[in-house]
C-alpha cells in the first residue's frame, strides 16, 4: 500500500522543493467583467468503480492484489503531491478506522527509520475526529496531523482516513497533502470522494 509509507525518494526532491517561494499571478482586468468558466471534472470509470476529478489530477494506479482479498487499491495523483487512495475489498468490512490510521502512522515512522541515506525523520502525530461525504453519504474517520522533517527542514502534512459500505464491499478512503497546500486542494478532495460510485459486477 503506497499511501501509508512516505512517498519514494525519487520523489522527495520535489515534494521538499514545494519550500522554494512561488511568484504572483498577473491579474488581468478588462472593461467588461469576465466570468470564469471552471473546466468540467474528468470521470474516471474502470470494472464499477466511478468517480470525478479535477482536470490535471490523474489516476496513478489501479490494481488488484493477486491473493485471496483481491484488494483493488486506487491511486489518484493531485498537485503538490497531494493523493487519494481508494482501497476495495470485502475483507475491509471489520477494519476499525482509527486502528487503520494508526497503523499507516506506524508505517510512515519505519519508512523514515529506513531511509538513513537522506536523514528522513517523522514528527508525533496529532489526531482529531473528521467527517466528510464519501459516495454520497456522510463518513466519520480520522485526520492526522504530522511534520516530517529532511535535512533540517519541517513540512506539517495532513492524512485523513475514511470507511464506507458500498454495494457488498468495503471502501477505505485516504487523502495527505502538505498542510500549506491543504485548502487548495481540498475542493478536488471533496469532489473525487463524494462522487465515488461502485456497482459490482459492472465492467
Amino acid at each position: 500500500m503506497r499511501f501509508t509509507a512516505l512517498p519514494s525518494s525519487t520523489r522527495l526532491p520535489r515534494l521538499f522543493g514545494l519550500f522554494a517561494s512561488m511568484a504572483a499571478a498577473a491579474l488581468l482586468f478588462t472593461a467588461q467583467p469576465v466570468v470564469a468558466q471552471a473546466a468540467p471534472p474528468i470521470t474516471y470509470s474502470k470494472d464499477g468503480v466511478s468517480f470525478d476529478h479535477p482536470p490535471g489530477w490523474k489516476v496513478a494506479d489501479d490494481v488488484v492484489a493477486q491473493d485471496e482479498t483481491r484488494l483493488r487499491s486506487i491511486d489518484i495523483e493531485g498537485p503538490d503531491e497531494s493523493i487519494v487512495t481508494f482501497m476495495f475489498s470485502p475483507f475491509l468490512a471489520g477494519q476499525d478506522i482509527q486502528k487503520f490510521a494508526a497503523t499507516a502512522a506506524r508505517n510512515r515512522e519505519d519508512a523514515a527509520r529506513s531511509n538513513t541515506a537522506q536523514q528522513l525523520r517523522m514528527g508525533a502525530v496529532t489526531e482529531s475526529p473528521i467527517a466528510r461525504e464519501v459516495a454520497g453519504k456522510e463518513s466519520k474517520g480520522v485526520s492526522q496531523r504530522f511534520v516530517v522533517s529532511l535535512l533540517g527542514q519541517d513540512l506539517p502534512h495532513e492524512a485523513r482516513f475514511f470507511k464506507a459500505a458500498l454495494a457488498g464491499t468495503t471502501v477505505i478512503v485516504m487523502t495527505q497533502v502538505a498542510s500549506e497546500h491543504a485548502s487548495a486542494v481540498e475542493p478536488g478532495f471533496v469532489m473525487t470522494l463524494g462522487s465515488l460510485r461502485y456497482s459490482p459486477g459492472k465492467r
